[in-house]
């Protein structure tokens, strides 16, 4: 079978999940966000595998929607699916608050939780936690979220977003 069918149930999953919530969007949902998760950047660990043997392209969708803000921050939740560094699938759910810098840049918090991450035994692991996050807004449509992993071999993480 080919690489396209892994993806198959995530994919439809996601699609299903995005559709019913946009179908009760809104009370709590302002504008969703469709999120296409695609890139990373691995720094090199001394104590660690070189950054050169990680999945550098995460490939995967989420769905975002804000909420309705605490004073100037803005706050979202978020959830998806994507190949992980580690070239596994991982699904993760999110929660970011975010305070704006200006009109197009805001700078906060993701706190996020995702599976598919390496245990003792085997592959099913979970990792969480905060991920320091910029969220640039290209027009009323567009976003750039670039995440930082701070850990011993730090990540950059990219995604795109699309509102509808």
């Amino acid at each position: 079978m080919g690489p396209c069918h892994r993806w198959k149930k995530p994919c439809l999953t996601c699609l299903l999940l995005g559709l019913f919530c946009h179908a009760q969007a809104a009370d709590w949902c302002a504008q969703p966000e469709l999120n296409v998760n695609g890139l990373s950047k691995h720094f090199d660990d001394a104590n660690g595998p070189p950054a050169d043997t990680k999945n550098e392209i995460n490939t995967g969708l989420g769905l975002t929607c804000p909420l309705k803000g605490v004073g100037h921050w803005r706050d979202e939740i978020e959830g998806g699916f994507y190949k992980n560094s580690h070239f596994t699938n991982s699904f993760y759910a999110a929660y970011g608050i975010y305070y704006p810098l200006n009109s197009m840049l805001f700078a906060g918090l993701r706190n996020m939780v995702a599976t598919g991450y390496p245990t003792d035994s085997y592959r099913t692991g979970l990792v969480a936690g905060p991920l320091p996050t910029v969220k640039l807004e290209l027009g009323s449509t567009i976003s750039l979220n670039l995440s930082f992993i701070p850990k011993r071999n730090a990540i950059v993480f990219a995604n795109l977003g699309y509102r509808f």
